[in-house]
């Protein structure tokens, strides 16, 4: 589930429930900070926290403060400071050395958060404006959660669509009972998914797998199993284009050691969200530079 679709759904449970509580907006980050703009946590009145806008130390924070804002349901802006040297924010510890500007709406069954109105638009990204008093603090363009299909039927499948739903993924498993690999390219709406996965276990299965993901829109197509095995499918499908070879990723997954399915599906993952964001998977203590880019405020 997108973490917009689960901050909604947080919101509309309290005021299903009678509640009240705070969505939490940053709009402004300067500096190392936890998250970065767009990110967005629930409060709710008895201090029940959806998502994160920090380690934790915010939240707690906001915690304190929740009954008496709801008592005046003004939305208010607010800044959290952690580059003093003793890194002390309203008597809380912070871990990194920024400012962060967020935008604090209380909110009960009278006093809606302006979040309740935002709408999906298919596959299409929305641009998302987050207002106060007339004023745009913060304009989105928030992307659709990533959808992953994957092809297969075993044990191993399994920890890999479980992984991919935990980060926020829609994943879609296509079992070759439930729709044959030589049906899909009339079954199947390719264009719905940014990653393919293909672990059938079966040399044909995959051969007709890749014969219909390869010249397909799909962003990123992984194909299980060791590089001979992938380098002779290859050689059965004839001559590719050199963009559909740059989509393929065979053998699939990371260098991590894994052995596991669940290690496996760790791997497998880990790569898709690199590849899917175009970063290069490398440890982060070989980046120079900061972690997150500065410009920009698109949410994948």
């Amino acid at each position: 589930m997108h973490e917009i679709t689960r901050t909604i759904a947080a919101v509309k449970r309290l005021l299903e429930q009678g509640k009240g509580g705070v969505l939490i907006t940053v709009v402004a980050t300067r500096g190392s900070t936890y998250r970065r703009r767009g990110a967005r946590v629930v409060i709710s009145e008895e201090g029940e926290i959806t998502g994160a806008i920090s380690g934790g130390c915010l939240e707690r924070d906001v915690v304190e403060r929740v009954r008496s804002w709801i008592a005046d349901p003004t939305p208010r802006l607010l800044t959290y400071d952690s580059t003093n040297t003793a890194d002390i924010v309203f008597g809380m510890g912070l871990g990194c050395r920024g400012e962060i500007d967020v935008l604090a709406e209380p909110f009960d069954r009278a006093h809606l958060p302006q979040l309740l109105s935002f709408r999906w638009n298919g596959r299409e990204p929305v641009v998302w404006p987050t207002r106060l008093e007339g004023r745009e603090l913060l304009v989105e363009v928030i992307r659709p959660e990533h959808t992953i299909a994957i092809f297969g039927g075993g044990p191993d499948v399994e920890p890999v669509a479980r992984l991919s739903q935990q980060v926020g993924w829609r994943a879609v498993v296509i079992a070759p009972k439930d729709v044959h690999p030589e049906e899909v390219r009339e079954k199947v709406d390719l264009s719905a998914f940014d990653a393919a996965v293909v672990m059938t276990h079966n040399f044909l299965h995959d051969l007709a797998l890749l014969s219909v993901l390869l010249p397909s829109a799909v962003p990123y197509v992984g194909l299980l199993g060791p590089k001979s095995r992938g380098d002779e499918l290859l050689e059965q499908i004839g001559d590719i284009p050199a963009e559909q070879r740059a989509r393929l990723h065979s053998p699939i997954g990371l260098d991590l050691g894994a052995e596991t399915p669940d290690e496996i599906a760790l791997s497998i993952v880990a790569e898709i969200q690199g590849a899917l964001s175009r970063h290069t998977a490398r440890p982060l203590r070989e980046v120079d530079g900061p972690i997150h880019a500065r410009d920009g405020v698109t949410c994948p």
